[in-house]
């Protein structure tokens, strides 16, 4: 056991020692940048997941910035509201398909309205099947260039 614990922490440690253990549970208790307390905040962060939930929305003190945190939150979306996206997508409008127009960047009337257009006319390529994945929809959705409505492409 001991032997277990020693592997752990230096494994882990090897990541704290790269840089620090940054946001998270971790990094919001252990304010003590030794090597040790950095391990034990790495370990935190990774036992609770509380970086990567931080990171990819923006809290325990993380940064969620950036075109990777767009992305995640427009899967999270779409992952939620995924059946109603697809009854509005298929009828070329409505509420959810407004706020996913938005996620993508529409800011004005005609750019949402371009968006359902296009979101509508690609519905085949958007979810070609009822089994697609949210992950596979926003990937879909991506390479089938909705979302460029939102930029007048």
């Amino acid at each position: 056991m001991k032997s277990l614990l020693v592997t752990l922490c230096l494994f882990v440690g090897s990541f704290a020692m790269a840089n620090d253990a940054g946001c998270g549970l971790g990094g919001m208790l252990i304010k003590s940048n030794t090597k040790l307390m950095q391990i034990i905040a790495t370990t935190l962060n990774g036992t609770f997941g509380s970086q990567t939930f931080g990171i990819t929305f923006g809290t325990s003190g993380c940064s969620a910035n950036g075109i990777v945190q767009n992305d995640k939150q427009i899967q999270y979306f779409v992952e939620v509201n995924q059946a109603e996206l697809t009854r509005e997508i298929a009828q070329g409008h409505g509420e959810k398909l407004t706020t996913l127009a938005a996620l993508n960047g529409c800011d004005t009337a005609e750019q949402i309205s371009a968006f359902n257009v296009k979101a509508q006319s690609s519905f085949k390529t958007i979810i070609p099947s009822a089994k697609t994945s949210a992950v596979d929809f926003v990937s879909n959705m991506k390479s089938s260039s909705v979302a460029d409505a939102c930029h007048g492409s």
